[in-house]
């Protein structure tokens, strides 16, 4: 019986690629047994071993379910590969693979199924990976370990202070990075005022301390903001947090200075 002159063969060897890529609905499952029954032995033992060789490299690629759209898309063009000419092979099958199929006239079946797999499996492998953004508590408990040249000192209250606000802030000189964080400090409203913070170091003048960043305070629960310093800190001795303007000052006038934390 040939391949070429048999639609039953066909269909059956277009129920096994869907089987590989997508699984089998209940009704193609019991389309799939009922033409198994009718197709001759010796030719069902070459189409299962073609099969077996495919679900093998397939079991190695699957890693999670197809979109709608692209099982939609494979599904058309599994129809359209096996009703063309044989192509040729864009990868090589495993040493396994290849010794079942020489010699074997399904390998044009064998080799367009393959392309198919490796189409979704190069799907699958260069989608855009989703970064994970470390929690920046964990960022601040993972500087509090590596304890490099870090100082700590607490909030307490400033010439203006907010009642109720407390907290602490931590620095790393030789990582250049560092962490506030607050309890109790009135959120803002970003559009009308923002908190800044100024870092007092040796190398700079007390007049001009270093532009810490702006930041925003969101709940009155606990929260931790990162540091951003303008400019390198030599032997940090004291942090402020003044209320400015939305985007912050290059120089503050201090008249709303709710916190200071003076390291011991």
């Amino acid at each position: 019986m040939s391949r070429h002159s048999n639609p039953e063969t066909n269909r059956w060897e277009e129920i096994q690629v869907t089987r590989l890529l997508f699984g089998l609905t209940e009704e193609e499952k019991t389309e799939y047994d009922s033409i198994a029954s009718r197709i001759p032995v010796e030719e069902l033992e070459q189409l299962d071993q073609v099969v077996a060789s495919l679900d093998v490299i397939w079991a190695d690629m699957q890693t999670e379910p197809l979109p709608e759209h692209l099982r939609h898309a494979i599904r058309i063009r599994a129809s359209q590969e096996l009703a063309a000419k044989p192509v040729v092979s864009l990868a090589k099958p495993s040493t396994y693979a290849m010794a079942t199929l020489r010699g074997n006239r399904y390998l044009p079946w064998f080799v367009s199924a393959l392309c198919l797999m490796f189409a979704v499996f190069a799907w699958l492998d260069n989608r855009p990976i989703e970064k994970v953004r470390p929690d920046v508590a964990q960022l601040q408990a993972e500087l509090l370990t590596a304890n490099q040249g870090l100082v700590q000192a607490k909030w307490s209250p400033g010439p203006t202070p907010s009642e109720g606000a407390t907290g602490d802030i931590v620095w790393s000189a030789s990582q250049q990075q560092g962490f506030m964080r607050f309890r109790g400090l009135p959120v803002n409203t970003p559009s009308q005022e923002q908190y800044q913070l100024w870092i007092f170091a040796r190398n700079q003048s007390d007049t001009t301390p270093i532009d810490g960043g702006v930041f925003d305070i969101t709940s009155t629960e606990e929260v931790v903001i990162p540091i951003n310093a303008k400019l390198y800190v030599q032997d940090a001795y004291m942090f402020a947090v003044t209320i400015e303007k939305p985007g912050g000052v290059v120089v503050s006038s201090r008249e709303r200075l709710p916190l200071l934390a003076k390291v011991e």
